[in-house]
């Protein structure tokens, strides 16, 4: 109709056009070798202007398409409809459909669109309309892709033919927090909520904690390692969603997809992964605490502890002020435990943190002077306690060692959780100091801490590894981190188990002579 009007001629070009409204009639003439036709009644009039109208009209813009893949869904738009590039190939690529004609919004866009007819393998345009979840979804098979059944979910889309999409309306999309940014060291404990969706870095079949468990891990795995021997995920990394659950009486170990997991018994807390798109309805896990330290005063006694032993957060500038303090080692359970922990060299005067145990009363306490106080004498006396370093506190029931079995080869990665026994001579490589594996705690961490980079942190080993004595001991309410040795540990809360070391050369007073007898055996036997 250009032509028509003399604004253009037959070899093309560009015209501006202005849509108006209709009119009661409109007359045909014959112009420029075209003739337009007479009609009655019309909803729209297009007029015709040459560029030099004096008022050019105002042409509205378009966003440009939408550069998708085959896993790109609708939850990777921004605005409520959107025009998509989809690429060849998407028939068997990309991500998994659920539901026909109208789909769960975490659904291939594109792979939809060939189920849906709109598109072929080839690729091309289509339109996107974000619509609210339906309460229930079904799978079909069409144009060579099948899609799966879901029940209720919070958001969909449909399509539209790419040259005529609809118009806009709000649509009320559910928000959802970002994944959390993982490691292949991140475990189900450093997430905040009991459901988490998780992006895992590739290469974690080989990098990271370790893994107990199939199906369900314990929730110091690794994560992403879990992922890929559930075979959620590969090697290079993706979304998982990760839900927490309560502890099993027992793990079992396996191998699948390149990744060997561990047998363990009993432990405090789980978790399960599911395929990203479709996170469980959360349910309250129940996560068990453990006590923190005691806040002790300069005149607190063992009298005033409930428990038999207890940790215990000593104040500072007890050395002049408190209770007095009767005995040398074995102390009154009168005492003021504090002072009796300066006096007994466990700590200084800025105070710190000590384990201590009651025992029963003696017939006599001797007195002495120590590290700036004096304890006294006193004679029959109904009950005692005696005083550990935090980092060593004694176990309440005393464990049996076998004697004279030959050292676990360890590795760098060997925790006290791979320890049958309650203490084992361990045989360390060398060259941990540069790996990657973590430590938590300063003189007592956490059982899943490494044993040998621990032991060259704590100033046991050098970095030629050697012979070290690991005893398993008690969760703690909290680990303190610190850089020692050139190895830098972390801090962390509560944790159900941990291990000490001993230095077999200079045994604890507070061990028992069999119990000293037992340790020496184990080095030298």
């Amino acid at each position: 109709s250009s032509p028509h009007a003399e604004i253009l001629g037959n070899n093309s070009g560009l015209v501006t056009v202005e849509k108006t409204f209709g009119q009661q009639s409109y007359t045909g003439s014959t112009r420029n070798g075209v003739t337009t036709i007479i009609e009655l009644g019309w909803i729209i009039c297009i007029l015709w202007f040459k560029t030099q109208f004096p008022k050019p009209p105002i042409v509205p813009t378009q966003k440009p398409s939408v550069q998708a893949t085959c896993s790109t869904t609708s939850r990777d738009l921004q605005d409520p409809i959107a025009l998509v590039q989809c690429p060849s190939d998407c028939t068997v690529n990309g991500r998994n459909v659920w539901g026909t004609d109208v789909y769960t919004d975490d659904s291939s866009i594109c792979k939809a669109a060939i189920h849906a007819g709109i598109l072929g393998n080839t690729g091309g345009l289509v339109t996107v309309e974000k619509s609210p979840g339906q309460q229930s979804y079904t799978g079909s098979t069409r144009n060579g892709v099948t899609t799966n059944n879901y029940g209720a979910w919070s958001g969909s889309f449909v399509f539209h033919a790419s040259s005529k999409p609809p118009t806009p309306k709000p649509t009320i999309v559910p928000t959802q927090k970002p994944p959390v940014q993982a490691t292949c060291s991140t475990t189900s404990r450093d997430l905040q909520d009991s459901i988490a969706l998780v992006q895992c870095p590739s290469d974690c079949t080989v990098n990271g904690r370790n893994v107990w468990g199939t199906d369900v891990y314990t929730d110091d795995s690794s994560i992403c390692k879990a992922a890929i021997h559930a075979g959620i995920l590969g090697n290079t990394g993706g979304l998982v969603t990760v839900e927490k659950s309560p502890g099993q009486q027992s793990y079992t170990g396996s191998t699948r997809n390149g990744v060997t997991t561990n047998n363990y018994g009993a432990w405090s807390g789980s978790f399960v992964l599911h395929a990203s798109s479709k996170p469980p309805t959360p349910k309250p896990t129940i996560v068990p605490t453990q006590k923190p330290p005691v806040q002790a005063t300069c005149s607190t006694t063992s009298r005033d502890l409930q428990d038999s032993i207890a940790l215990v957060q000593c104040p500072s500038d007890c050395t002049v002020s408190g209770r007095n303090v009767w005995g040398t080692d074995v102390y009154t359970d009168d005492s003021s435990f504090c002072k009796a922990a300066i006096h007994a060299g466990i700590l200084g005067n800025n105070g710190g943190l000590v384990t201590v145990e009651k025992t029963p009363g003696l017939s006599s306490y001797t007195g002495s002077t120590r590290n700036g106080v004096t304890t006294n004498y006193y004679g029959s006396w109904t009950g005692s306690f005696v005083l550990h370093c935090s980092s060593k506190p004694p176990t309440p029931k005393p464990t049996k060692i076998p004697t004279k079995k030959p050292p676990v080869q360890g590795t760098c990665a060997t925790t006290a959780r791979d320890l049958k026994g309650s203490i084992t001579m361990v045989q360390c490589p060398s060259d941990c100091l540069v790996t990657e594996q973590n430590v938590w705690g300063t003189y007592i961490y956490t059982d899943d801490s490494s044993i040998c980079k621990a032991a060259i942190h704590a100033g046991i080993l050098e970095n030629d590894g050697g012979l070290v004595a690991v005893k398993k001991i008690p969760g703690q309410s909290s680990y303190s981190g610190s850089s020692r040795n050139g190895i830098t540990s972390n801090n962390y809360g509560s944790f159900s188990g941990s291990f000490i070391f001993h230095n077999l050369e200079e045994p604890e007073t507070t061990e028992s002579t069999d119990e000293q007898a037992q340790l020496i055996e184990l080095v030298l036997g």
